[in-house]
């Protein structure tokens, strides 16, 4: 279920703005709904207040070379991929009687690629009854900043039975834990989002919370259009599959004359089985196996014991932990070969931006340069700054 939140109820009483839509897509119609259609009143206060423009490569306003500044295969991917399924949503909403509010094709694709970039960069999911999630836009609880690391507030839900005796302001969320030093006064029963400390905060301290745990930059910066500084969870993509891990060990690992010393065929049974062993796994509540490289240089277990395999096969003499390592080192290296700029260009062109911004030594004369055209290069300089920022992050791993 999807829902604006509280007074909004989820969507099971709606129409999805198609067949099969997702929560994400369903809650992004239901902000459609808010913004131009007849029950609008109720939440014009927060739809005018959300942002006209949310800047991020899945948004729509990025060009495709500006996403080309991403240079990680997977991100790139992933936005152009983002992108193409956006545009067809909107073609099948402009084909079934557009969006609340009316439009043309043109007017469909920006409304629907603003509301899916609001939800994507606000909305919170939370567990709901039968095991299912709901996704919501929670006024005030959107606004909060996100940190990384040791956020102070966190967000929770429960059924509540209506205000607090305290602070009755209108639209204030009800009940989430009752730890008895308040008490409610509605016999409504309701659903609320709550806003819960994590520990003591004092008089003017900014509350933060955590928009994704667990989660590396990606999400953060395809949909979000921020990074936050360091992110310890944050990983690189080492290989699609353990099929493509069997394969590029297969072709770069040789003999000193250049034999191949494992056989394609029996490596992807290799990978097979480790393929399944790790899908038995997923089902026994063990953590995923994504074939990643993280920070302080956590690899997928999966990987590294198909590559302990392999070594043990080929070079019985040598430490066959110490040669997993060393194909990894490899991949890391082979992959940042493969990037457009090395680490050391990027961190460069970082650094004389910022001391150009510091010292205005590349704004334009404003004589000689109209403001709309000052404007639209700021906001390509800001995006190449996100783009560079973020890839530099991920050499980073590599590099670790």
């Amino acid at each position: 279920p999807a829902g604006l939140g509280r007074f909004a109820g989820p969507l099971d009483d709606a129409t999805p703005p198609f067949e099969n839509a997702t929560p994400a897509e369903c809650l992004a119609w239901n902000l459609l709904e808010a913004r131009g259609g007849a029950s609008s009143d109720a939440w014009k206060g927060y739809v005018n207040a959300l942002p006209d423009l949310i800047d991020t490569p899945t948004s729509g306003q990025w060009t495709g070379k500006e996403v080309a500044e991403l240079q990680v295969g997977e991100a790139v991917f992933q936005a152009s991929l983002t992108l193409g399924k956006d545009s067809k949503a909107a073609s099948k909403i402009a084909g079934t009687g557009g969006i609340p509010g009316g439009g043309d094709d043109a007017e469909v694709a920006k409304e629907w690629a603003w509301a899916l970039a609001c939800v994507r960069s606000r909305a919170i999911a939370l567990d709901a009854d039968g095991g299912t999630t709901q996704t919501l836009l929670v006024p005030f609880v959107d606004m909060l900043n996100h940190t990384h690391e040791t956020p102070n507030t966190e967000w929770t839900t429960g059924a509540g039975e209506g205000d607090f005796e305290e602070g009755k302001d209108e639209g204030k969320a009800g009940e989430g834990k009752d730890d008895g030093n308040a008490s409610k006064t509605s016999s409504e029963n309701t659903t609320s989002v709550v806003i819960v400390a994590k520990q003591d905060i004092a008089a003017g301290d900014e509350l933060t919370i955590s928009y994704a745990t667990n989660t590396n930059l990606d999400s953060f910066c395809l949909y979000m259009g921020f990074l936050g500084g360091h992110n310890p969870n944050d990983s690189v993509e080492l290989f699609k599959t353990l099929r493509h891990a069997a394969q590029w060990y297969s072709q770069t690992f040789k003999s000193e004359t250049g034999e191949v010393v494992v056989d394609l065929e029996k490596a992807f049974a290799v990978a097979d089985a480790f393929s399944a062993r790790s899908a038995i796994g997923k089902h026994s509540g063990q953590p995923s196996d994504e074939l990643r490289l993280g920070w302080g240089g956590r690899v997928a277990a999966t990987l590294v014991d198909m590559l302990v395999y392999f070594n043990k096969q080929i070079m019985p003499e040598k430490d066959s932990e110490a040669m997993a390592s060393l194909a990894v080192r490899v991949r890391c290296d082979e992959l940042l070969t493969q990037m457009p700029t090395s680490p050391e260009t990027d961190l460069e062109w970082l650094e004389q931006t910022a001391v150009a911004e510091t010292t205005g030594e590349d704004q334009a004369d404003p004589s000689s340069e109209g403001e709309t055209n000052k404007a639209s290069k700021t906001v390509a300089l800001e995006r190449k700054k996100l783009a560079v920022e973020y890839r530099l992050r991920k050499k980073g791993l590599l590099m670790h």
